[in-house]
């Protein structure tokens, strides 16, 4: 594989990562209680993984 291919699919799961993890903290925001507490920390976690593997390439 060619490496700007790999570099247009890392980037393209990335953004889907990100926006999957942005959409379950947004709907986990309304309703109150520990399992909707849990998904948006589960978001956050996810959004942390994703700066943390774009912030390694330039480590």
């Amino acid at each position: 594989m060619k490496d700007s291919t790999r570099g247009a699919l890392v980037v393209a799961a990335r953004t889907l990562v990100a926006a999957v993890c942005v959409a379950v903290v947004i709907s986990a925001r309304t309703p109150i209680g520990w399992g909707e507490l849990a998904l948006m920390l589960a978001g956050l976690g996810g959004l942390l993984a994703v700066l943390a593997s774009y912030n390694r390439r330039w480590r």
